[in-house]
């Protein structure tokens, strides 16, 4: 059976901590990277809030763009399921009664694909709006206000998500508000940028090559037999028509503000197990099991580590030569290959075994509905507790330590440590520019260290206001 619950956009949006992973609360929390926002389930059992007698006196974040309308291959993808189900003959009852009528639900794909949907809208001015409420004393009224984002080439939803976030954090004040957009494609920001794998020639994503085939080859057929067994007539699906439903469940959602039709097509059994093709599919993509791919954002993490070592008071000289203290929130959005990269190399997944592609593991703690979700966010944050500094590190507002160092409040790790952990993965994986067989790199190439979180007259990027 599929599922009975109905909930709208609003009520998904408003889930807080309590809630546990289970599909019987919303299928949308088990699309991998095809989920809308929501906050993540305590899986370690660590309280989100400030450990007792801790302050945060600086954080940062790198956030996947928020939830948006379909690229072009994935709309054409639904046009053609629409045309197919409308040629056929065939009747169906219940919790399918709805496909033979159905279309896609983009009013006007001309000026929506691959931008941001009014679901993503509401995420990131919700966003903007619970950083100013969780750290009230990191913005006085009427200053100016960082903001990094990716220019993704493709569509310019990465850069319109920093933009609303800054609206929602400023208020009325976004005036003054700057969005420091990094293009990723140009020799000049080899290594410092918030897409280093852009500029990487050796990097290649397999989208989960055969661990994701042979995981896709075990689950699907049953699936598809027993979805069919609901129709009647001259019509059946395909297992490459099926993998999409899950993934309209997510998008049509977010995108109308209404649980999809689709959501109650597969069993919780089903989702779970389309859920782990998504994990397979980032694990093996650009995850630790995509041999160097997961290493390409260790100069991103090496700037954000340098900040928080220096504190959040700390002036800069510019490369154009002048002073600029950068406030002690850096906020950064990119996109979801970046997410998981990153996610990858911080630490918290150290200790995940590698996923089989024949079975769901019992101990699985790498799961991509969890962080890689539209907005998914990997936050930093800098604890002072009793004068000694600590890094905290979350995966969508829950709590992920680090393995190897958790001797802190909350298990927190000392920024010594933490920096010195980072440092000594950095030396054993090697720099980005001799993981991409460049021979010549920037200064940011040649120390493995992106500048632009204390840096920001670099000439590959430019300012656009919210």
């Amino acid at each position: 059976m599929g599922f009975s619950t109905t909930a709208t956009l609003a009520n998904c949006l408003l889930l807080t901590a309590s809630v546990v992973h289970a599909a019987d609360l919303d299928p949308t929390q088990w699309l991998g990277g095809n989920s809308p926002w929501f906050q993540g389930p305590d899986v370690n059992n660590i309280p989100y809030e400030v450990p007792d007698g801790c302050t945060v006196d600086m954080a940062a974040f790198v956030s996947r763009h928020g939830s948006r309308y379909p690229d072009p291959g994935a709309y054409n993808g639904w046009v053609a399921l629409s045309e197919k189900i409308q040629a056929a003959q065939f009747t169906a009852t219940g919790d399918y009664s709805f496909i033979s009528t159905w279309k896609p639900v983009l009013r006007n794909p001309a000026v929506e694909i691959s931008d941001i949907s009014i679901g993503g809208y509401k995420e990131l001015y919700d966003m903007g709006v619970s950083y100013r409420w969780r750290y009230p004393d990191f913005y006085t009224e009427n200053t100016p206000f960082s903001v990094f984002a990716n220019q993704y080439p493709a569509a310019p939803r990465v850069v319109n998500s920093a933009r609303l976030f800054a609206r929602g954090y400023l208020g009325p004040n976004s005036t003054y508000g700057d969005i420091y957009v990094l293009k990723s494609n140009v020799p000049e920001s080899i290594a410092n940028s918030l897409a280093p794998s852009d500029s990487c020639p050796t990097y290649s994503d397999n989208g989960g090559g055969d661990n994701l085939t042979t995981w896709n080859n075990l689950y699907l057929p049953a699936v598809t037999k027993r979805i069919n067994s609901h129709i009647k007539g001259n019509f059946s699906f395909t297992s490459s028509d099926v993998t999409n439903f899950p993934y309209l469940c997510g998008f049509e959602t977010q995108i109308t503000g209404r649980r999809s039709p689709w959501c109650n097509i597969f069993t919780d059994d089903e989702l779970r197990k389309y859920e782990y093709a998504q994990d397979l599919r980032y694990y093996y993509g650009s995850g630790p099991g995509s041999g160097k791919n997961y290493t390409l954002m260790q100069p991103v993490l090496n700037a954000i580590v340098q900040r928080l070592v220096d504190g959040p008071n700390k002036t800069y000289v510019n490369s154009n030569g002048q002073s600029w203290t950068p406030g002690p929130l850096m906020p950064m959005f990119t996109n979801d290959g970046q997410i998981n990269q990153l996610a990858a190399e911080i630490g918290v997944f150290d200790q995940q075994k590698p996923l089989p592609s024949t079975k769901i593991p019992s101990d699985q703690l790498y799961i991509s509905s969890h962080y890689v979700t539209m907005r998914g966010t990997i936050g930093f944050e800098r604890l002072t507790c009793s004068s000694k500094k600590y890094v905290r590190i979350t995966l969508n507002d829950a709590v992920y330590p680090v393995p190897s160092c958790q001797n802190g409040p909350g298990k927190s790790c000392p920024v010594d440590s933490y920096a010195a952990l980072n440092a000594q993965k950095a030396k054993s994986q090697g720099t980005f520019v001799q993981t991409c067989g460049l021979t010549n790199s920037t200064a940011a190439g040649k120390t493995n260290t992106a500048t632009f979180l204390r840096d920001n007259a670099l000439s590959w990027e430019y300012v656009v206001k919210p």
